[in-house]
């Protein structure tokens, strides 16, 4: 695409300072990513929750010991997990919780001697289970961690209220709990799949997507066929115009190109920037040839787009595949390039 059709000289754009929102997203990414650490957080808000009961009562000998040894373990767990990071192996996780799920049954069943209630503390496993393991994983821990409190219940003194009620507080609040976490993860997964600005699925998805096409095709015998699309001189476009504009075009283009794919067949994706890509299963070297025109006639009026394609061979990686198509693009973009030199607007 020309830069012709900006109708005004480039102009400079100031720094957009990051908004609250998005400092808010990647804090949370940040703490988030970790489960680990978050173990090692939440280990550490059950350790100084279990000891700040000690100087409240006067207690028996064993309790005290078992509200200490408990509080102790919770320390030593989140100076572990913190410390050891991602070198734990995943499965830990899971021990970890039922661990954590055993522990919190020990010292309410201890505090309940002095009818103090530390039950609420299933709360920080159930929230952990839910949001880091598999749900039916999760399931299974709420559904142990529901079982032992009400052995609990049913054996020692009770902190003032029926043991129907006392279950009912702690885990009726628990089931609550899970769902809205596993429906929160279940939008951020989604949304760490979409490309915000066009709804295309991004590169994390593609690279997903092309792995599990190419296993089908090795199964199917169907070959499979890529395609990259590159917007041409996109960034005089910007220089020109501005970037509100060129995010414009690259909505229009990218509604344009997914009207002219054929429907859930292909998978049409925004790689970054002004790079597209297109994933064909089925489509061998002249089906892809074919669909690669009718994105080409589908782009917004003026809009020069470069395409490079490639079929898979059945041997070659996924990542050998995308450097046959974008060598293919670059090299339709050189010839776009002295195509408009020999021939200026």
């Amino acid at each position: 695409m020309s830069g012709e059709a900006a109708g005004s000289p480039p102009r400079p754009e100031p720094a957009r300072p990051a908004s609250a929102d998005t400092i808010a997203a990647r804090w949370a990414r940040t703490c988030f990513s970790q489960p680990n650490r978050v173990a090692a957080a939440l280990a550490a808000m059950g350790a100084v929750a279990i000891g700040s009961v000690v100087p409240a009562r006067h207690w028996s000998g064993p309790v005290l010991v078992t509200l200490l040894a408990a509080a102790g373990f919770a320390t030593v767990d989140s100076g572990v997990r913190f410390s050891m990071g991602e070198r734990l192996p995943r499965w830990s996780l899971q021990v970890d919780v039922a661990l954590a799920n055993l522990c919190v049954s020990v010292v309410a069943a201890a505090a309940a001697t002095e009818h103090i209630d530390l039950a609420n503390l299933y709360l920080l496993v159930v929230f952990y289970a839910f949001l880091y393991l598999p749900t039916r994983a999760a399931l299974g821990h709420l559904a142990g961690a529901g079982a032992a409190y009400a052995v609990v219940l049913s054996l020692g003194p009770r902190p003032g209220e029926p043991p129907v009620v006392a279950w009912l507080a702690v885990f009726g609040t628990a089931m609550v709990l899970g769902a809205v976490v596993v429906g929160l993860v279940s939008v951020l997964r989604e949304t760490a799949r979409k490309d915000p600005l066009t709804g295309l699925a991004n590169r994390r998805q593609w690279d997903e997507r092309l792995e599990e096409e190419i296993r089908h095709s090795l199964r199917s015998g169907e070959p499979l066929s890529v395609m990259l699309i590159d917007l041409d001189d996109f960034k005089t476009v910007n220089d020109t115009n501005g970037h509100d504009f060129g995010d414009r075009l690259l909505r229009q283009a990218a509604g344009s190109w997914e009207l002219a794919t054929r429907g859930s067949r292909d998978f049409l994706a925004r790689l970054g920037g002004d790079e597209f890509g297109l994933l064909a299963p089925g489509s061998d070297e002249i089906g892809i040839h074919s669909i690669a025109r009718r994105l080409a006639d589908a782009s917004p009026a003026g809009v020069s787009t470069s395409i490079g394609t490639a079929t898979w061979d059945r041997i070659e990686s996924a990542s050998d595949l995308l450097r046959r198509a974008d060598n293919a693009m670059y090299q339709s973009k050189r010839r776009h390039r002295r195509a408009r030199a020999l021939h200026p607007a």
